[in-house]
């Protein structure tokens, strides 16, 4: 008779056991360890961006990186070199960040401005500015990537010298950048949008002002354009004749990912690439929403 006892007992002792170990907060949860796939499947984004761009004219290169995730990424095209236009400032200003982390440079140095350094065309606000204005380099910085400023830029170019700019980009892990041609790819532009963004380039503090030029631009219609408020855009568009393009970072509560959108030979179709890139943004955006 004992044996069937204690074997009762054991029994009894095990499910009281189970049932209070379910309620301790030092035992792992199953379902909280696995709150997100590791990985998960972009065959059908993929399709769908691909049908997107087959209707428009000209070339696209799309590349798409989870940055919680490096593994998870969606690429067309993405190592495609091109015409960065001014996407090329997020490598100058880059670089120069780079050097005063270093100590090499300091941002609160003055620059007068001079009549040759002004560019007058394109985007920015120093083109209407006289000669003789004093600017600090960090200002500077400021208006090349949040107006996207031809003459700020090409002062700070100017200053750090190309080949040091070429040199830094190369350190950096650019690999299809050549800044004396203006030419980079999508796969460029994620490895330094991923090296800004974990502090690669430069301190916290200089990195999350670098960031913060990059937000909130003069020109948000097309990343951010069909994303909500909640989505924090950090990003770089570029313009010239026949190319439309957008590169950078977007943010909304867990999720943080890299995504760019070049394109070439659109011809007269810019306003339709801007669209394009915009939808392609909330495509992504979307499926990223549905891994939460």
């Amino acid at each position: 008779m004992h044996p069937p006892r204690k074997l009762f007992t054991l029994i009894t002792v095990s499910l009281i056991l189970l049932i209070i170990g379910r309620n301790l907060t030092f035992l792992p949860k199953v379902s909280s360890i696995y709150t997100k796939a590791t990985t998960y499947n972009t065959d059908l984004l993929k399709k769908n961006i691909q049908n997107l761009i087959a209707k428009q004219k000209g070339h696209y290169s799309v590349l798409f990186v989870d940055l919680n995730n490096p593994e998870n990424t969606l690429g067309i095209n993405e190592n495609m070199m091109l015409t960065g236009a001014s996407v090329n400032k997020v490598q100058i200003i880059s670089a120069l960040y780079s050097l005063a982390n270093k100590g090499i440079i300091n941002l609160d140095q003055k620059i007068t401005l001079q009549k040759k350094d002004i560019q007058n065309y394109g985007t920015g606000s120093l083109r209407y500015q006289k000669p003789g204005e004093i600017y600090s380099l960090k200002t500077l910085a400021q208006l090349t990537l949040q107006q996207s400023d031809n003459t700020a830029a090409h002062i700070i170019s100017n200053r750090l010298r190309t080949q040091t700019t070429q040199d830094i980009m190369k350190d950096l892990g650019l690999t299809q950048t050549n800044m004396e041609d203006n030419k980079t790819s999508l796969s460029d532009m994620a490895t330094l949008f991923q090296k800004i963004y974990y502090k690669k380039v430069a301190s916290p503090a200089l990195t999350k002002e670098l960031l913060g030029f990059m937000k909130d631009t003069e020109i948000e219609n097309r990343l951010p354009q069909q994303l909500p408020q909640s989505a924090i855009v950090y990003h770089k568009t570029g313009n010239g004749v026949g190319f439309v393009h957008d590169v950078g970072i977007v943010k909304d509560g867990d999720n943080a990912y890299f995504i760019g959108v070049m394109s070439a030979d659109v011809g007269e179709s810019e306003k339709e690439a801007q669209e394009t890139i915009a939808t392609i943004s909330k495509q992504i955006y979307d499926f990223m929403k549905t891994q939460e």
